[in-house]
Order: structure tokens, then sequence, then C-alpha cells
């Protein structure tokens, strides 16, 4: 309203002008200084409120408004009255430029357009409203009643798209803001965690470069080392924090040992200075099932940063003992707690110099949206004795027991495919299938594999992905690309590949399981049950 303001009072002397020629003057003097006081008292009110926002200001200021635009539609009123064709025109056109005015500059906020579009719109309805019982004038006043009206509905339509265009403009200004200030923040803060990492690698490097005794040269380089791992972690966290943010980072849950999920995370290598790897204990309660469908890739990057960050809480002079336990989330079905804690913090700070990106910043933003992504949801508190806890919880699926009758009760008949160059992996594969009342066939390659697939009928297909000439990928993708009945046939991976990165790879190609060598019946199982789902009952 206010960049409106010059161009605004500008049409309002011209109508001032025209009204010259036909009122008095003292009407249209007062009539104009009425517009200019509102405007006056417009502007100071708007910027009251900006410093002050109290309900009886925002009342004020609709009502000085609608004031306004009731001042301005006196002369119109006045010119009706004169009978004189040309001059009645003369008047309707600017209650037809206020509505308009109204419903561009004035629909940011939805009730001071409607306040303000009021005195004009009446004023406009009054006019041929009063000739409907005027002798002979009944049609051509009813008919320029309806023409009023459609007009007054064209405004309304306006003015509320207007309302929403602008709304969503402001809304968009305002994420834009909020994304500049954030993307602000974000580099100021990798400012601090790269130069860290990289203060320590120059550092040593320098002093490893003019250092002769053995002893002190290998631990520059065992610093230089922890620093360069530390680097590479933030290097894959910033990647993983930008595609969480877009929604890249995908769900795979599998079907997996959690106890054994467990220990490879507690294995894992952390970014702390040398002799400070902190002993992660893996407590498990007896309640946890021993199988679960979970995504191990995920769980075990959050687990990294959350034993990273409550180790770096931990004395540093003393190597950090950390437990990890492992319960069901009492109170709720289907979700698994993973608590991280150790020993009372003693210096109560972290030698950021020496142990590098351990502050937790970076890693719990990444954790937090990793988190999102699998449904759970991550805490940092302080226990009584003041160390550092932090809690994670995450929905699990729990893998039920092989049916004593077999897989005829679930599926009635079924066949599976089972493709391996090597025969004792077919011939294990098979057999726990045949206990499984599961007729198997076997195929020692891709190409055979698919002869079987186009000769007969299966309904599922068990796929090694490492075989000579024609391996697993290549296989799979003639599968979905043959354009045949059997193109979307569950396919599960038989794989010696438990590399996390390889898992992540595999299922992105378009497979419905992931089963690693060697093979449990358990997990085959509860596989196929996923890739497979068997058939309501009936």
């Amino acid at each position: 309203m206010e960049a409106d303001l010059v161009s605004r009072q500008i049409g309002v002397a011209l109508s001032c002008i025209l009204f010259f020629f036909f009122l008095p003057f003292w009407l249209v003097f007062f009539v104009y200084l009425a517009c200019v006081g509102t405007e006056i008292g417009q502007l100071r009110m708007m910027r009251a409120y900006e410093e002050t926002p109290l309900p009886r200001i925002r009342a004020a200021f609709l009502a000085n408004s609608f004031f306004g635009l009731a001042a301005y539609c006196v002369p119109a009123l006045v010119l009706w009255t004169m009978g004189e064709p040309l001059v009645m025109f003369a008047g309707v056109l600017p209650l037809i430029g206020a509505l308009l005015n109204v419903s561009v500059v004035r629909s940011v906020h939805l009730p001071l357009g409607i306040l303000s579009g009021i005195p004009p719109a009446l004023t406009l309805m009054w006019l041929p409203v009063q000739q409907l019982l005027q002798p002979g004038a009944a049609l051509p006043a009813a008919v320029a009643t309806a023409a009023v009206i459609a007009l007054i509905g064209y405004f309304l339509s306006a003015l509320i798209q207007n309302h929403n265009a602008q709304s969503h403009l402001l809304e968009a200004i305002e994420q834009s803001d909020a994304a500049s200030r954030a993307k602000s923040r974000f580099l100021a803060a990798m400012s601090h965690e790269v130069r860290t990492p990289l203060n320590s690698i120059l550092g040593h490097s320098q002093l490893l470069r003019e250092e002769s005794d053995g002893a002190v040269a290998d631990n520059h380089a065992e610093i230089i080392e922890a620093s360069a791992r530390a680097l590479k972690m933030l290097v894959e966290d910033v990647i993983d924090l930008a595609q969480a943010t877009e929604g890249k980072i995908r769900f795979h849950p599998v079907t997996t040992v959690i106890h054994r999920e467990l220990e490879y995370a507690a294995a894992m290598k952390l970014p702390v200075k040398p002799g400070q790897e902190p002993e992660i204990t893996v407590s498990i309660s007896p309640e946890v099932p021993e199988f679960g469908r979970l995504d191990p890739i995920l769980m075990r990057k959050c687990l990294s940063h959350l034993c990273a960050v409550v180790a770096a809480d931990k004395n540093a002079d003393a190597r950090p003992h950390l437990e990890l336990r492992c319960a069901l989330a009492p109170g709720r079905q289907g979700r698994i707690r993973l608590t991280i804690a150790g020993e009372p913090s003693k210096s109560g700070r972290v030698d950021t110099e020496t142990v590098p990106a351990t502050d937790g910043s970076l890693a719990l933003a990444l954790v937090q949206q990793v988190a999102g992504v699998i449904g759970g949801n991550t805490d940092l508190m302080r226990s009584p004795d003041g160390s550092l806890v932090a809690r994670m919880e995450f929905p699990f699926v729990t893998i039920p027991e092989p049916p004593a009758t077999g897989a005829e009760t679930v599926y009635g008949r079924l066949r599976a495919l089972v493709v391996d160059d090597v025969a004792s992996n077919r011939f294990v594969v098979c057999q726990m299938l045949r206990s499984l009342r599961i007729e198997a066939i076997e195929a020692d390659s891709g190409r055979e594999a698919l002869e079987w697939l186009r000769a007969e009928t299966f309904d599922l297909v068990l796929l090694d992905m490492n075989m000579p000439d024609m391996d697993g990928e290549a296989t799979l993708r003639e599968i979905r690309d043959s354009g045949q009945d059997w193109a979307s046939i569950p396919v599960i991976a038989l794989t010696a590949d438990a590399v996390t990165y390889q898992r992540d790879h595999y299922m992105a190609l378009g497979l419905n399981g992931y089963l690693t060598k060697p093979v449990d019946k358990r997990l085959l199982w509860a596989e196929i049950l996923t890739a497979a789902p068997p058939p309501p009952p009936l």
C-alpha cells in the first residue's frame, strides 16, 4: 500500500478535479481532505502496528480504510442525482476504479480488502436498486442490478485470487530468506568443521617431515590418519545430509540378524585421536528377537555418529568405554530402543584440535534426517552423573518362524528358480526350499535361467549376483526388460557381498529381496514372505 501511495493519490486528485466541474467546491475539497487525511492516518497506523501489533491498532487501521473509501464514494452519489447520463457515467467510473485498486493493492490482507471494498460496492449496488420502484424503469434497473452483482462477484474473485497469489509469494520469499540464512549458518559451520581436521593434517604433516624420532613420527602419522578419516566422514555427511533433505535417501529394509548388525556397528572406526578409540560393549535384552526386518545401512550410519558424539564427551586422557544397549521400546510394539552411554565426563570438554569433527552439530543434523527416513527418532540427554547419553528408537518387523507344515499352508503351490553357477550352493538352497515344501528348479547360469522362465511358470527367482559370463545384474536386466508376463517376477539376490554399499546398489537395481551367503533358513523364509506376499485368506 505504501508503494502504491503516489499513484493512488494521483488518481484521487484527478477524480476530484473531474468532480469540480459538476459539484460545489466545498464538497469536493472536504472529500479530498478526508481522502488525504485517511492516507496519512493509514501510514502512521501501519508503522505503529509494525512496532506494536496490538488488536486496537489493527481495528483502527481497518476502520480508517473503510472511512476513506466511504468519503471517496460521496461525490459519485451526488453526481448520480443530477440525472444527466454522461455525468452519471462519470460518477460510476471512479467507483469501478476504487474496486480494481482494492482488489490489487489491499489484497494482501483479506479483511482489509473486503472492508475497503464495501463502500464502493454498496454505492454501485444502490445506484440501480433505487430505480427498481420507478415506473417504467424496473426492467432496466433489474438488468443494471444484475450487472453490478456480476461486477462485485468478479471483484471478490479477483481479491481472493490476488490474496492467495500474494500469500504464496510472501511464503516463498520467507522460505527463500530462511534458506539463505540456513545456507549462511551451514557454510559457517562447515568452515569450522573442515578447518579443524585440515589444521591437524597440515600441522602434523609439517611436524612429521621434520621428525627424526620414529615413535613420535608414528604418532604424527596416526593423528593425520584419524584427521583424514574424520574429513572423509565429514564429506560423506554433507552428501548424505543433502540427499536426506532432498528426499533421495531411501529406506530399504531387509531381513537381518539384529545381534550381528549391532556387533558390526560396535566394531566401526570412529574419527577420534589415536589411542582413544572407544571400547564399545554391546548389551542386548533377552526379549529382543534374533531376526528382524530393518535397514542396517541407515542404522549403522546413525549409530556411528551417535557413538562419536558420546565418545567425544568422555575424558580425553583415557580410552572411553561406551555401552550400546538394545531393548524393545517400552509400551510400543515393533520398535527397538538403542541407548549409547558411557562413564561420567571428567574434563567437561572436547579437545577439538586433536579430535576433529566430533562436536556433533553436522553429525546430529544428519542423524535426525536419517532417523526421520526410517521412521525413528533420536535424543541426546545428560544422566544424573553428568555423562552424555544418546538414544535412538526405530521400527522393525519381527520375523515369523517357518511353518511346521511348510509353505503350502501359506501359499499353496509355490515354485522357485534357483540360479547359481556353483552346484553346492544350489544344492543347499534347494534343500532349504524343499524342506519348506517349495518346489525348486536349478539353473547354473543366467542364460539357462532365462530359458527356464520362457519355458515354464515360476513364482520367484533366487539369483546369484556373482556368476561368470552373464552375472546377476545382467540377468536381472534381461528379466525386467523381457516384456513377458514374468518380467515382474519377484527376484531375491543371493550373494556373498555383505558390504553395505553393495546391498544398497543391488536393491536400487529393482531386486525384491537380498540374502547373503551362507543362507539362513529363517532369513530365506522371511525374504520370500516379503518379496512374494502370500495371497489373502479366503
